[in-house]
């Protein structure tokens, strides 16, 4: 969602100024030596490899952007007020403005000389809608452990979060606590296609939970939801260290 923001917004336009109202999002960089190296370039492309957007401004440089809970592209144009959470602003000639909002600080702000090698360092698997399905199902037949686990271990499966890894299991009708090593092969087979239906599904829908089917567990996840198939009780546990919410009754 945020690498079509931002490819319809901000690409090839000139950098004239880099505003940093908060340097903890950099890594790695100054605010300082972050606004020096960006001036006067341009946004030239981008790409996305799980929950980050690597966008390139020219001479193998990119910049890494990751949102963590809270963050978020604006793009304002003249006098739009910014954002309060606004922490990094990159201003375009012609007087239009990137914000990059991030009201809880998880987010980060990076440059990279050489991507691949941050993606190898950083161990990422491969991205959840590039897998294929031999790809998937060898990742389930190696590892062991609940299968909401797998999903979210990004060194296996990169770019699925916790709040979307419940609605691939709800889809798919699976227990979260299921343990990967009992799935059958249909089951795999069902699961990987909740997976792509799910993400691909949120992204057309710009991940705007007001606009999420009624018929996805998203819109009554928490205390007091309700399942939307069977309408019982949803229910809760900590499963790999996140809070799963699931129906005992329709995931079994």
């Amino acid at each position: 969602t945020f690498k079509r923001y931002l490819d319809s917004t901000s690409l090839h336009q000139r950098i004239t100024a880099v505003e940093v109202r908060d340097g903890y999002v950099l890594k790695g960089v100054s605010a300082r030596e972050f606004a020096r190296r960006i001036q006067g370039r341009r946004f030239e492309n981008s790409r996305r490899h799980g929950k980050h957007v690597f966008v390139l401004i020219g001479d193998k440089l990119w910049l890494r952007l990751h949102f963590g809970m809270t963050g978020s592209l604006d793009y304002l144009k003249h006098d739009e007020v910014l954002p309060k959470a606004a922490r990094v602003i990159f201003r375009f000639a012609g007087n239009c403005r990137l914000a990059f909002d991030d009201q809880r600080k998880f987010g980060e702000i990076e440059l990279l000389r050489d991507l691949e090698k941050f993606l190898h360092t950083r161990g990422l698997g491969p991205d959840a809608l590039a897998i294929s399905l031999s790809q998937f199902k060898a990742i389930f037949g190696k590892h062991r452990g609940a299968v909401k686990a797998i999903l979210l271990n990004q060194q296996l499966i990169a770019g699925i979060g916790n709040l979307y890894a419940d609605e691939i299991l709800f889809r798919a009708r699976m227990h979260p606590a299921t343990q990967a090593a009992t799935v059958s092969d249909k089951n795999l087979n069902r699961l990987f296609r909740a997976m792509r239906h799910v993400l691909e599904k949120a992204i057309v829908l710009k991940t705007d939970f007001n606009r999420l089917p009624k018929s996805w567990l998203l819109t009554h996840r928490g205390k007091r939801g309700r399942c939307p198939r069977c309408g019982r009780a949803l229910k809760s546990a900590t499963i790999g260290g996140r809070t799963s919410w699931f129906c005992a009754h329709c995931q079994n």
